[in-house]
């Protein structure tokens, strides 16, 4: 896939995007709600990314580039962590280089993530997964018209803890203007 915005683009995450991505999930800051460790090494990177390519291959996962039109400099990732094709449905991950917080890049990325989702994907329904904490993510959500569903108790364990989850959705029919 590969789609363009005003300020950014996104594509299929490659094999050469690990000496970009390093400095983004090495960041704690980055990474801390998020189901993974901080990278430790660019082998550790490139490792993730050769794993998300093998699910990718198999459909059962898609990651994507975030970058910036203007330098081609890779700013995050955005995704499925996992999709059911038979259901039509996936789950949303993504994280974005501190550089790039609080400025409307990671809501252009998804936007167009979603629209490819409900058009040439054909889903159903998008799932989000966020830390009941983390309320960039969850304003996110919202402003992207996500219904949230209930508390997850203990659903998943971030940095060898249990974690409590909040459980997001958007349906086709919940967004008119990115249906078909």
């Amino acid at each position: 896939m590969r789609r363009a915005g005003k300020r950014i683009f996104i594509r299929d995450l490659e094999e050469r995007d690990a000496e970009m991505l390093y400095p983004i999930w090495s960041d704690r800051d980055v990474v801390r709600y998020l189901n993974m460790e901080a990278a430790a090494t660019i082998e550790e990177v490139r490792s993730m990314i050769y794993m998300l390519r093998t699910l990718s291959g198999k459909k059962k996962a898609f990651r994507y580039a975030i970058a910036d039109r203007k330098t081609g400099c890779i700013i995050g990732t955005c995704g499925f962590n996992e999709w059911d094709n038979e259901n039509k449905r996936g789950e949303i991950g993504y994280e974005l280089g501190q550089g790039y917080w609080g400025k409307g890049y990671m809501q252009e990325a998804l936007y167009m993530m979603l629209s490819h989702a409900f058009q040439e994907m054909k889903a159903n329904r998008i799932e989000a997964k966020v830390l009941p904490e983390n309320s960039s993510s969850i304003r996110l959500l919202e402003k992207l018209q996500f219904q949230k569903e209930g508390l997850l108790r203990k659903y998943e364990k971030i940095n060898k803890n249990y974690c409590d989850v909040l459980m997001y959705s958007l349906l086709k029919e919940d967004q008119p203007f990115l249906a078909d």
